[in-house]
């Protein structure tokens, strides 16, 4: 018995960063390379903020000590919903400087409606973000301290508020959501490296902000390319994702007992939840150079198929007798006449994570193993999960650790993408693939 996930397709159009202001609804996108005027409006500077040549263009560079700067306008005055966009590179500066404000949105003086883009530093150089709203008394903090990120490299987020709920995304991976009831700023002016009343500085650098009077959905956010893990590639067209908002039929769910299994779309996410093997597949075919990208939780609440083992996933998956692939049952030996590669995260009772090329002969040899702790899984903890293909070779990542990485002399170059597990609840969220293309 097969059970169809009905789940939804995003269509990507890419923006390109602009340095003029785009006027009416589109908001304003913002180069932040000039000290006299930014996006029409004048400039205040504080400190000594310089422009730099990085390899992706000019950016604006913070010493976290007194620079900062202030520009004299805003195009989100007035605006009931907004987008907030940056993309920003934090620097290393614990433990002296561990609370930096690097966006900060509000009308000189008015301190009780305004919004913040903060990060907090910890001693791993890691940096995790804080968002903020004041609405007259009413305020929402969200503070991500079980998200963090390295700090050197360069990051995309997104602060949305819509209809009483604010989200921020890290890469184009929502991570907190809150509700308030936000006021429209007006007359207000725009802090950059700073909090507006000269303290709390950032460390680092920004290269642009986008301010737009609208809540964007991730499909409209600016491109970016994240730095890690790529390895010589950039992630230059994403042609298939999924934030499992809505129903649709991009996934067929093979289950071993599908009577005590379900594999459903519930609060945002791909909701897997089987007392028995499960492969999950996405009905988007794989060809060629490919980065494949989603979140992952292995729910540990005490319920029935709750078990923290087996977050797995099959790639390049491809049936040499049959242009149908989705035929199975659900259960792990039936797979085995297959080619595609897998990789085995806490496999056995969270015991080993390995990684096989399984061959359509029957063989499939274990390639890589580890059985350290650090290797196997947690409960309740966000995975991000990477997958990269590429001239003959695969690597895994979780959360930008490479796992596997493998040179393979006959590759597998088509097939598709499997979630795979076996008596589990997991739950599955921003999954995208890429088509990659040398730099």
């Amino acid at each position: 018995m097969r059970v169809l996930c009905l789940c939804f397709t995003v269509i990507i159009t890419f923006f390109p960063v602009l340095s003029q202001t785009e006027k009416g609804n589109t908001g304003a996108t913002w180069n932040i390379d000039d000290l006299s005027a930014i996006g029409g409006y004048p400039v205040t500077v504080f400190g000594h903020p310089t422009v730099k040549e990085f390899p992706d263009g000019k950016a604006m560079v913070f010493n976290g000590v007194d620079d900062g700067l202030i520009v004299q306008g805003c195009p989100l005055n007035k605006s009931a919903d907004f987008t907030i966009e940056i993309i920003f590179k934090p620097d290393v500066s614990f433990p002296n400087n561990v609370e930096q404000r690097y966006l900060h949105i509000q009308k000189p003086g008015a301190e009780n409606r305004r919004m913040l883009l903060e990060l907090r530093l910890n001693d791993k150089n890691e940096w995790f973000i804080d968002t903020h709203i004041r609405a007259d008394s009413a305020k929402l903090t969200s503070l991500a301290k079980d998200y963090s990120h390295p700090v050197g490299r360069w990051y995309h987020i997104a602060f949305v508020y819509s209809h009483g709920t604010a989200e921020h995304y890290i890469n184009g991976v929502k991570e907190m959501s809150g509700h308030i009831n936000y006021i429209p700023v007006d007359s207000a002016c725009v802090s950059l490296g700073m909090r507006m009343d000269h303290r709390s500085y950032f460390k680092g650098a920004i290269k642009t902000v986008r301010l737009t009077p609208r809540a964007l959905s991730q499909s409209e956010f600016l491109s970016f390319t994240s730095p890690a893990p790529n390895a010589g590639s950039r992630s230059d067209e994403l042609f298939f994702a999924d934030d499992f908002e809505k129903q649709d039929s991009n996934w067929v769910a093979e289950c071993e007992q599908p009577a005590t299994s379900s594999v459903s779309v519930k609060n945002g996410r791909l909701d897997i939840n089987t007392s028995a093997g499960a492969t999950v597949w996405c009905t988007q075919k794989l060809s060629g150079s490919i980065k494949i990208t989603y979140d992952a939780i292995v729910t540990d609440d005490g319920g029935a198929n709750d078990r923290v083992s087996d977050l797995n996933m099959f790639w390049m998956a491809a049936d040499p007798k049959n242009d149908n692939l989705f035929t199975r049952s659900g259960k792990f030996t039936a797979y085995d006449d297959l080619n595609l590669y897998y990789a085995g995260i806490g496999g056995h009772d969270n015991t080993t994570t390995r990684f096989r090329k399984y061959q359509s002969t029957g063989e499939k040899p274990v390639l890589k193993e580890y059985i350290d702790k650090e290797h196997l899984l947690k409960g309740n903890t966000l995975y991000k999960a990477a997958i990269i293909v590429q001239d003959g070779r695969t690597r895994c990542y979780l959360n930008d650790v490479l796992y596997f990485d493998y040179t393979d002399a006959q590759p597998y170059t088509e097939g598709y993408f499997g979630f795979r597990t076996t008596t589990s609840h997991q739950l599955m969220d921003n999954f995208k693939i890429y088509r990659l293309s040398k730099e």
